[in-house]
């Protein structure tokens, strides 16, 4: 009889154990209210899905929520399920489990992404293909580490096998932490997926060409999925310009793909057709950060932007401004390559298994590269704070630094010459109150402007240090200021000074680098600020203008753009007289939305005269001889043995308002010789004369209306009346110039050129 009932009590046990395994969490929509719960259904039937916000563990029928699942296919030698979990609360724990006629699986959860802005954390990489011990370590990190979601850039099996697949995700289980907690995975196609079915069908993104885009936080970060396995140019980045066009308040946007632009390894090919669709998109549309995989090595970039000018390495110049920042190559247990293809602007490159641990907030993101090999050793993040660096995590600390922080607020601006930088304090350490004895405080949630009861703190002085400043040496200031969020309602008569640390890199506030021991640029600035209310955040808030300080930061000698900057300030006058006059501003640990932050417009160069100045206007009937130059309808024109060629628009300045809508030639303009069509186009463009001299080569330019070349390519025919085709570098819809020269470097055709 024991011995029946120990059998009984087997056959009882496996038959609560539900026939699932190979679990994974995906998104297709608001990661705040939604997200997919995928498994391997073994055997049995009528799975459904028993979720709640309340831990009821295995007990399926305390849970408050079930769901069906939305899509079951047999694909790579497993049943994979789908279960679509919509109207969900944002950043809140949801514990699952899966029942089918067999039994229970075990209890898992998940938390859903925050619907604000609030800080989130990313682990981005790809390339995990074929070594299966260094794949496992960085699963496992995912575990430990927590992030809102995991980026992975595709190459996830060798040679996409239904056994490779099943042993990934076997290894991916690894991702999940030791409480339940699971994850999910934003997948993007590599060349070693056979075809887009292999994500389509194992990952269910929303997308089956498998390229797509999923919004976190309310407007915080747009992170957008590409595909570099099906044709770029066309439909997917007719997609990709629609959805940045259609997104134009998300605060970041980042991108992911597999094969990269500029591969850091020899041997790998250059990613034209990436660069030529995508690169200058990215930068005219402020993606600020792409992850590239592949190649099998490591790289960041410093902020580049395309660019067919002299100087280019490789189609990129950097550009600390306004640049987008690449990061790759994708080492997640593929086999290592060697980082032999630096560029110029190549910030660091290494060789190992890695990936990306990126942190996004209001005001900044932050990218680390973690090495994966010490795995076991590395500690846990808190459910309650995965901001925190665990204990052991290896991080890698090149000669340019750890961390690639990318500042929020400096734009693409369409004159080159003129620029602004939004910069808010990005760290506690760097909002600093010293008390009236010396002692600095870094971690107090408001600052007080500049009398503190606490502590008997008493007049103090206020520090703040902006990192990262991006301003150009020798640029010419036309304002600055610090913008504050007002912590109290203060209405006392207020008088404070505002100083600017003389120091062309101001390192971070210690108790052996106090704010009162800063010297100080003598141009100093008295603010006497209006009333404040708790919660306000106007002009009444904003210091007065401080150009001339940092102008004569920016003009010393060894400011170099990207440097740190730190103000101080003081009371004066009343402020040191009484209790009651002073103004409090939220600081960064009241809020990273709410901490201080400068804002500084400049200008990079003098006014440049007008092109059209002493130059008479076109006239009809006149004899023109070649080199003689008119102006027609606002622009200049120079007589050439061939017709008209455009010089430039009319104008003493080179804003946006002087990028010219509709090119008109002087009536007698006359060479129609050189045809190219069509005109409108969209990506090749036809060149056919009867002037072609065989064997003999001719220079093709675009340029912008602001005479930047776009593009330049060499052409020739070996026979009369040939018709060369050409497809240039032009990304942006708008309006630009050919100019056709020969050999010698004349021109012998130029016409309006409109791009679709």
């Amino acid at each position: 009889m024991k011995k029946l009932f120990f059998l009984f009590v087997i056959l009882i046990g496996l038959q609560a154990q539900a026939s699932n395994d190979k679990y994974r969490l995906t998104l297709r929509g608001n990661p705040a209210t939604s997200i997919v719960i995928g498994w391997n259904q073994t055997s049995g039937s009528n799975p459904v899905v028993y979720y709640g916000t309340t831990d009821f563990g295995t007990n399926y029928n305390s849970y408050t929520n079930s769901k069906a699942p939305d899509r079951n296919v047999s694909y790579k030698g497993m049943n994979n399920t789908f279960a679509r979990l919509t109207g969900l609360q944002p950043n809140t724990a949801y514990y699952f489990v899966i029942r089918d006629n067999q039994g229970i699986s075990e209890r898992f959860w998940f938390k859903t992404a925050p619907a604000d802005n609030s800080r989130l954390s990313f682990i981005a990489g790809g390339d995990s293909r074929n070594n299966r011990t260094p794949r496992r370590n960085a699963n496992s990190l995912v575990a430990k580490l927590k992030p809102h979601a995991v980026l992975f850039g595709g190459d996830m099996t060798d040679s996409d096998s239904s056994s490779q697949w099943q042993n990934w995700f076997n290894d991916w289980q690894l991702t999940i932490a030791s409480d339940g907690r699971m994850f999910p995975i934003i997948a993007a196609r590599g060349n070693h997926e056979d075809s887009n079915n292999s994500i389509y069908n194992l990952f269910d993104v929303p997308s089956s060409s498998v390229y797509y885009a999923i919004t976190f936080g309310n407007n915080l970060v747009r992170t957008y999925t590409l595909n570099t396995e099906i044709s770029i140019s066309g439909n997917q980045t007719a997609w990709l310009r629609n959805d940045l066009n259609a997104n134009p308040n998300a605060i970041w946007k980042m991108a992911q793909y597999h094969k990269p632009m500029r591969p850091h390894v020899s041997s790998k090919g250059e990613g034209n057709n990436q660069y030529n669709n995508w690169a200058q998109l990215f930068y005219d549309k402020g993606v600020k950060l792409v992850v590239e995989c592949d190649a099998h090595t490591v790289k960041t970039t410093w902020p580049v932007r395309p660019s067919a000018g002299s100087g280019n390495d490789e189609g990129f110049v950097r550009d600390n401004t306004n640049g987008t920042v690449y990061v790759g190559e994708g080492c997640w247990g593929a086999p290592l390559r060697s980082n032999n293809d630096n560029k110029s602007w190549t910030r660091n490159s290494s060789r190992f298994n890695q990936f990306k641990w990126i942190f996004v907030d209001e005001n900044k993101i932050e990218t680390r590269t973690i090495r994966v090999d010490n795995a076991s050793q590395v500690g846990s993040v808190s459910n309650n704070n995965v901001f925190q660096i665990p204990s052991n995590l290896d991080i890698w600390n090149p000669s340019n630094g750890s961390v690639v922080t990318i500042n929020r607020g400096t734009v693409v601006d369409p004159d080159p010459d003129n620029g602004s930088i939004d910069v808010a304090i990005s760290s506690g350490n760097d909002d600093v109150e010293e008390s009236q004895n010396g002692t600095l405080y870094t971690n107090s949630s408001d600052l007080e402007m500049v009398y503190d009861s606490y502590n008997n703190n008493g007049y103090q002085k206020i520090g703040l240090r902006f990192r990262g400043v991006q301003l150009p040496n020798n640029a010419t200031i036309t304002t600055a200021y610090i913008q504050f969020t007002a912590d109290e309602s203060n209405n006392a008569g207020t008088e404070l000074e505002i100083s600017l640390h003389n120091s062309n890199n101001s390192p971070a506030f210690s108790s052996a680098n106090k704010v009162s021991d800063r010297s100080t640029f003598s141009s100093k600035v008295t603010w006497e600020p209006s009333s404040w209310s708790s919660g306000q955040s106007g002009s009444g808030q904003r210091t007065p203008n401080l150009k001339n300080m940092v102008q004569s930061l920016v003009n010393k000698s060894g400011w170099i753009s990207g440097n740190n900057v730190s103000f101080i300030i003081r009371g004066k006058g009343n402020s040191l007289n009484s209790t009651s006059a002073k103004r409090v501003a939220d600081s960064y640990e009241g809020g990273a939305n709410k901490a201080p932050r400068l804002i500084v417009s400049y200008t990079t160069s003098s006014t440049p005269p007008d092109i059209c100045a002493g130059v008479a206007s076109w006239q009809s009937g006149v004899s023109y001889s070649v080199g003689d130059q008119v102006t027609y309808q606002g622009n200049l024109f120079e007589r050439t043995s061939d017709g008209w060629n455009f010089i430039g628009p009319c104008g003493t300045t080179r804003s946006r308002n002087n990028i010219i809508t509709q090119l008109q030639f002087p009536p007698e303009l006359n060479i129609l010789s050189f045809k190219s069509y069509p005109n409108p186009f969209k990506s090749i463009i036809n060149i056919t004369t009867s002037q072609f001299e065989a064997n003999k080569s001719y220079q093709v330019f675009i340029y912008d209306l602001q005479g930047r070349v776009i593009h330049k390519e060499n052409i020739s025919s070996k026979s009369r009346n040939k018709t060369v085709t050409i497809t240039p570098k032009v990304t942006n819809k708008g309006i630009y110039l050919l100019t056709i020269n020969d050999d010698n470097g004349k021109t012998i055709k130029t016409q309006r050129l409109v791009k679709q």
